[in-house]
């Protein structure tokens, strides 16, 4: 199985498919890389990145506590040693955190930056909620709860279910307290002016908790694109990979052109 290292010798889990553009998706807690699945759909035009963050899926845990710029870190080692010398950074949920730290501190190996149910802080009581709910059962050693409802909610088909709770199940719930607690505690609200690569933000037209998360990144970052996705809530990529696909295809067709901007 293919892993790259990083500085303090964790092993991480990665899957590379396809040519062009490289596009790396990051995970939110529990899930790992498999949350992606349908996003290898875009190997056929695009070189998708997928790996499991430290504690997750087949990774190995570590001993260094989770941080939000530790995990952006990695994603400069991942990109390291795959010889990719930039690429677009796309982001779930609490995995949106680690793609803005990595745009931040990486600026010049970030080719664009994609988030979807993205935010630069918690500042919202269902978004709080649901990371307190996410650290309160992984203290508890019970990840496979949160495995089987986030199965449950992420699905597609119906397969997807017995895949995400397979897999699931793998994460380490120290790993999944501490990424859902760095998460919570993040912001990047005031460093988004730093963003000069186009941003994409993609949210459910249903999760209307979420849709005023769009705003610093408008008021601050330079080239922001957002987009809703009919009737879909949270789950965007497994649950609508139809759509989620197709927006991020269209907005990477610039970059494969070579052009400076989104249109």
């Amino acid at each position: 199985m293919p892993y790259i290292y990083t500085e303090d010798a964790t092993a991480l889990y990665y899957e590379i498919s396809g040519h062009g553009t490289p596009i790396v998706f990051i995970h939110p807690p529990v899930m790992g890389h498999i949350v992606f699945k349908h996003q290898k759909r875009l190997a056929g035009d695009f070189q998708t990145i997928l790996y499991d963050l430290r504690g997750h899926g087949l990774s190995s845990k570590g001993n260094t506590p989770l941080s939000i710029e530790l995990l952006a870190k990695d994603v400069k080692c991942l990109l390291d040693q795959l010889n990719i010398p930039k690429a677009v950074i796309c982001g779930f949920s609490n995995g949106g955190t680690i793609a803005q730290e990595f745009a931040l501190l990486y600026p010049e190996r970030t080719e664009a930056l994609i988030l979807s149910g993205g935010y630069s802080r918690v500042d919202s009581l269902n978004l709080k909620s649901m990371l307190r709910f996410g650290m309160g059962i992984s203290k508890l050693n019970k990840v496979s709860i949160l495995a089987k409802m986030q199965a449950k909610s992420h699905k597609y088909f119906k397969e997807d279910e017995a895949d995400f709770y397979q897999y699931g199940k793998l994460a380490d719930p120290q790993s999944v307290y501490e990424f859902c607690n760095a998460g919570f505690s993040y912001n990047s609200t005031y460093s988004l002016y730093r963003l000069k690569m186009p941003v994409l933000l993609i949210y459910g037209s249903q999760e209307k908790s979420m849709h005023h998360y769009r705003i610093p990144f408008q008021q601050h970052a330079s080239n922001v694109k957002v987009v809703y996705i009919k009737g879909a809530s949270h789950e965007v990529p497994p649950r609508h990979f139809p759509e989620f696909n197709g927006i991020v295809h269209q907005f990477l067709q610039p970059q494969q052109t070579g052009a400076n901007s989104i249109r």
